[in-house]
């Protein structure tokens, strides 16, 4: 019997993270992260999903996206399989490249919004990559503080405007996600790939 079929609601604002197969690297040169990056552009464009934030690590990646129409699944479908695809032919290789399943929670509220992307900034952090989210160059982190230019994908209006808007609302989520206290996962984590 398959698995019962998800409902995304329409508007919703999801984190979505999505695992390599039995946790093998997804990403092996920066030129696979930059692919995915232009996957991710295609997709949503297409599906008109705004990006609120994104990660990419090893052997998986995550993204804060909302769901104008709820159409994640098919848009989750056409980004792992068109990076799949990419990257089997550039590495050689046939195998399933990630899980068959991608992780999706619900965010319900600001307070869970700025957990959330608190997390996803500090993933490399927690992972050993980097001493702090600023120093990862795989995240819309750098972007949102004002480092780095940020991707023509990424919508920072829902964040800023949770942050107070005005011109110091990235001085804000800078001190939010860089502040000396725990960083703790999201209410009602799933650990990636436990669904």
């Amino acid at each position: 019997m398959g698995r019962p079929l998800r409902i995304f609601l329409p508007n919703g604002i999801y984190h979505v993270a999505s695992r390599g197969s039995d946790r093998r690297p997804v990403f092996r040169l920066d030129e696979d992260r930059e692919l995915l990056l232009e996957r991710l552009q295609l997709t949503v464009e297409r599906y008109r999903l705004p990006c609120l934030a994104y990660c990419l690590m090893d052997n998986h990646y995550h993204l804060i996206v909302i769901t104008p129409d709820a159409r994640l699944s098919a848009a989750m479908q056409e980004l792992n399989g068109g990076y799949s695809k990419r990257f089997n032919a550039i590495h050689e290789r046939s195998a399933h490249l990630f899980r068959n399943r991608f992780m999706a929670q619900l965010i319900d509220n600001d307070s869970y919004l700025l957990t959330a992307c608190r997390y996803v900034a500090h993933n490399p952090v927690r992972a050993g990559l980097c001493q702090e989210p600023s120093a990862w160059k795989w995240s819309s982190y750098r972007a949102t503080v004002g480092i780095d230019p940020a991707q023509r994908f990424l919508d920072e209006r829902l964040l800023a405007g949770v942050l107070g808007g005005g011109d110091g609302w990235r001085d804000r989520y800078r001190e939010y996600v860089e502040a000396d206290a725990p960083v703790i996962p999201p209410p009602n984590h799933k650990k990636l790939g436990s669904s």
